[in-house]
């Protein structure tokens, strides 16, 4: 039975793989908001007439049924879409700089998060944004479908003035990182149209009108239409026959812009690693390669990320060098991983020495046995892109001596099985990490420790990180002297829009993260 409960847990890890401002709101944006009930029921918005590649207005799909609260639905196009509706207590910047919005500081110390209000922020009506509102969406945050298992470690939730405190079960030095969650009316938490406090309100029909009473207001368009869809297949055929002329593509989705589309890309924390099977078997023995830190920091050394990201994701990914994401603040220069493959053959060559290995006469390392060294790598070849990283992982390793065999599993049920059951030498995974860099999915008991060495060091480590962000570089060299698993790349999340929109600037936070620069351009 337990074994069961890993296997469904696992399985579930890897299917996961998937405003404000100090003057009062104008009459024009209260009717609005007032209005918006019988305004989102009236019909479609009259959609400027727009040629094949020439846009002149941005056109977004919704799904009416669904609503545009967060909290109340699971939908990712409601998603997409509250970013232009609500202000966020935080939002993560293109290159995953935190960035304060709503929320003027957030300060952790121990089990506690003390999180204080920006002054003179107001909704859309002109009713101030409150501690008691962002305390209330907090709640909400942690009964939902969307964000439960990120506030999993709150205990309490509770406002007094214009602070909100926050009770830990363990400290969490980077709980900022989890707020970038939308701040709605206390009173409206579970409305499925609750009042905008973003950049954007509702309009008169289905579309969304500019807030310039927004403190975070910018000049993006005036109007921004919404077309109606029931699905994601029918967005992306909507957008393939020209009723809408942008979404966010699913995790799943292996996109390649056409003709008449762009594709941009944002970072995110979706990390694809080397699963490293550590445990010995019931009988025989298990390379060095796998079972000892020398023999994984060794695999970790002879990859070449930069040439993964450029080859098998079509520089849809770029390198991870660490456990922590290259691009946060808190690592800065620490990570001690490069990008690039770091031996030279000679390096190498002593290294395998160590470990008892020997070249033969093919070129490939061999045990004092005499018996080829050969790692299974189990890959799902259901997914393009990590299909053909393993061929480059097989090429790289190929060339250092090390023999790989490539067992691909094109049913991912089949593959989830076989990771669960620890039936692999090497595995490429994908997990997608909360923004607070949750390294619990690795440790034992999480969704992908399947096979991954337990080390107390790097436990102890990584629980001094929580308690203190500014060990992260002792964390990283923990990491980096045990190497459990191997970080490969962090994979970008993708916007899919037509060819003659320009200058949309997207993050992890919000796909809408600016629309200061965005053009709509003939198509050339």
């Amino acid at each position: 039975m337990a074994r069961f409960r890993r296997l469904a847990a696992f399985a579930l890890c890897l299917a996961l793989l998937v405003g404000c401002g100090g003057e009062a709101a104008s009459s024009a944006s209260s009717q609005a908001a007032s209005s918006a009930s019988s305004a989102f029921t009236s019909g479609a918005a009259s959609v400027p007439q727009q040629s094949a590649g020439a846009p002149t207005a941005l056109v977004l799909g919704y799904t009416p049924s669904a609503g545009f609260n967060p909290y109340a639905s699971s939908s990712n196009l409601v998603e997409q879409n509250a970013g232009l509706l609500f202000e966020c207590l935080v939002e993560l910047t293109p290159e995953l700089s935190l960035e304060y919005r709503l929320a003027d500081s957030i300060v952790s110390a121990g089990e506690t998060v003390t999180i204080h209000m920006r002054s003179g922020c107001t909704f859309a009506d002109g009713t101030p944004v409150t501690a008691q509102d962002a305390a209330a969406s907090l709640e909400a945050a942690r009964v939902s479908e969307r964000y439960a298992a990120r506030f999993a470690n709150v205990t309490e939730v509770k406002a007094s003035g214009d602070t909100v405190t926050v009770i830990l079960a363990a400290p969490d030095s980077m709980f900022a990182y989890l707020c970038d969650i939308p701040v709605l009316k206390a009173t409206e938490t579970a409305a499925t149209q609750p009042t905008p406090n973003g950049r954007y309100t509702y309009g008169d029909s289905a579309s969304l009108v500019r807030n310039d009473s927004c403190a975070f207001a910018e000049n993006g368009p005036d109007t921004i239409y919404l077309a109606e869809v029931s699905s994601y297949e029918e967005m992306v055929s909507g957008f393939a026959v020209g009723s809408l002329n942008l979404y966010t593509a699913s995790d799943f989705a292996q996109t390649s812009a056409g003709f008449s589309s762009v594709s941009d890309y944002y970072k995110t924390n979706n990390l694809v690693f080397l699963g490293i099977n550590a445990t010995p078997p019931e009988s025989g023995e298990k390379s060095p390669l796998l079972t000892t830190p020398g023999g994984r920091g060794l695999l970790s050394q002879l990859i070449d990320r930069a040439q993964l990201a450029q080859k098998s994701y079509y520089s849809r990914a770029y390198p991870a060098t660490g456990c922590i994401n290259d691009h946060y603040d808190c690592v800065a220069d620490s990570h001690v991983i490069l990008s690039g493959a770091e031996l030279t053959a000679d390096q190498a060559a002593a290294d395998m020495a160590a470990l008892g290995y020997s070249l033969d006469d093919a070129g490939y390392y061999q045990n004092a046995k005499g018996e080829r060294l050969n790692l299974r790598l189990l890959v799902y070849s259901g997914n393009t892109y990590k299909r053909y990283a393993a061929t480059l992982l097989k090429e790289q390793l190929g060339a250092a001596g090390i023999y790989v065999t490539v067992e691909e599993a094109s049913d991912f049920d089949v593959y989830s099985q076989k990771v669960a059951s620890g039936d692999f030498d090497l595995y490429i995974g994908e997990v997608k990490l909360y923004n607070n860099m949750d390294m619990s999915p690795f440790f034992e008991g999480g969704q992908a420790s399947v096979g991954i060495v337990q080390s107390e060091a790097l436990a102890t480590a990584y629980a001094a990180f929580k308690a203190d962000q500014n060990s992260a570089a002792a964390l990283e060299e923990a990491f980096a002297a045990e190497m459990p698993y191997v970080p490969l790349l962090w994979r970008n999340g993708t916007v899919v829009h037509s060819r003659g929109i320009s200058g949309l600037s997207c993050s992890i936070s919000n796909v809408f993260y600016s629309l200061e620069g965005l053009r709509f351009d003939a198509a050339e």
